[in-house]
């Protein structure tokens, strides 16, 4: 999904060690990743390099592209946008606002 011009992911629900996120699968530089945010990380009570406990699964929620758009911001956007991504259906953007 096209998260702004630049940026794309996979919108996600799921935990990591038991607690509960909304978020999203990112690539960058042929790599997939998962943003843990501080907020999750405290609740999780883990630190920046400890392994978790993770479950995800696809979501359509409008909560979840709100948490997405705001995470995806701290990442860097690659150059050309990935030419399959698709923007979210109107629905998402009108209820998301």
């Amino acid at each position: 999904m096209r998260l702004d011009p630049r940026r794309h992911g996979w919108l996600v629900a799921g935990s990591a060690n038991g607690v509960g996120f909304d978020g999203y699968i990112g690539e960058r530089w042929n790599r997939f990743f998962i943003i843990i945010d501080s907020g999750l990380r405290e609740a999780a009570k883990v630190a920046v390099g400890d392994t978790l406990r993770m479950t995800v699964e696809p979501t359509s929620s409008v909560r979840a592209l709100a948490q997405t758009r705001a995470q995806s911001k701290m990442t860097t956007a690659p150059k050309k946008p990935r030419m399959d991504a698709v923007d979210p259906p109107e629905n998402y953007r009108l209820r998301s606002q």
